[in-house]
């Protein structure tokens, strides 16, 4: 499996002052991928020295994060990582799967082979960068791959619906990674959406935009249940 280079130990001073956003961009990178694990404490003055900025930019930070539904600010106990619940997922997975399916379905009506060309080079950089072990470069030509799809779409509503369910659960689909056997089929998924694409195919593209967002929901919800099966197992050996 392929590993993030980002490290909690990592001390990222640059000469340059940093601007506010590039800390909240890199404290959303830590989470989303999975440096910090869900119900994870975030300390503040461990994050300052971490990111080589003050408590108040992190605070200001982690309270954007909770408005974007990736932290809880608990009083008096400090921020942690989100965990979604079954229910969270499921709901979510519902709308995602509606939201992409359309998406999908407009932009065959968009589609040029100029796009399906380009589309094929992002599929290959996801594969390039899987087989090269570089972790953060293959989220972000995944990431790349789908908004470039959705983006056929020529609807900007919808795809910014699209991207914030997405990030609301993209923890989910780093878990999901670490899986050989779904990064396997989320990649060769890629391909035959790309080819059904091409074809017009409108019902086998619903089908594999429905497969593909599944791996992420389904992974997920099999280790959170196997942690509630751990963690009830615990309480009995300890009645």
């Amino acid at each position: 499996m392929p590993k993030t280079e980002i490290s909690k130990n990592q001390n990222e001073k640059s000469p340059k002052k940093k601007q506010f956003s590039e800390v909240l961009a890199d404290l959303e990178r830590m989470i989303l991928t999975g440096v910090f694990k869900p119900r994870e404490r975030l300390v503040e003055n461990n994050l300052s020295q971490i990111l080589g900025v003050s408590r108040y930019w992190i605070r200001d930070a982690l309270k954007i994060l909770e408005a974007r539904g990736l932290v809880s600010v608990v009083p008096y106990k400090g921020a942690f990582v989100n965990e979604l619940s079954e229910k969270e997922v499921e709901e979510i997975f519902v709308i995602r799967k509606t939201l992409e399916q359309l998406a999908g379905e407009m932009a065959l009506e968009n589609v040029t082979n100029s796009d399906i060309k380009h589309l094929r080079g992002l599929v290959w950089k996801v594969r390039e960068c899987y087989e090269g072990n570089v972790f953060e470069e293959m989220i972000a030509a995944d990431k790349k791959f789908h908004h470039y799809l959705f983006n056929l779409s020529r609807n900007e509503t919808l795809v910014q619906m699209i991207v914030d369910l997405r990030k609301r659960c993209q923890i989910l689909s780093y878990t999901a990674w670490s899986s050989p056997e779904v990064l396997k089929n989320v990649m060769e998924e890629h391909v035959l959406m790309v080819d059904a694409l091409e074809e017009k195919d409108r019902d086998r593209l619903n089908g594999l935009a429905e497969k593909h967002i599944s791996h992420a929901k389904n992974f997920y919800l099999s280790l959170l249940n196997t942690s509630e099966a751990i963690s009830s197992s615990r309480i009995l050996k300890g009645l």
